[in-house]
């Protein structure tokens, strides 16, 4: 069948089965944790801007683990 061979030459379905990435779960991140935190304050009595600090801290430390502590390309020989 024709459709079949374009999908195995074009790499369509090369990504099924496929694993996430560490760079991928810290994008996850970032917005998990502002559900997180939308949910936390509708729920608690205390302001929101207690848990948009909180989430806004563990973005940070997301974004700076992915930048700074395991770059891209870290541990790679060369």
């Amino acid at each position: 069948m024709a459709t079949s061979d374009r999908t195995r030459r074009t790499g369509e379905h090369r990504t099924a089965g496929r694993q996430l990435s560490r760079y991928d779960l810290l994008l996850l991140v970032i917005p998990a944790a502002f559900l997180l935190a939308l949910v936390g304050s509708t729920v608690s009595p205390l302001p929101a801007r207690v848990f948009v600090a909180g989430a806004s801290v563990v973005g940070a430390l997301a974004v700076a683990d992915g930048l700074f502590v395991n770059p891209p390309g870290h541990g790679r020989s060369r």
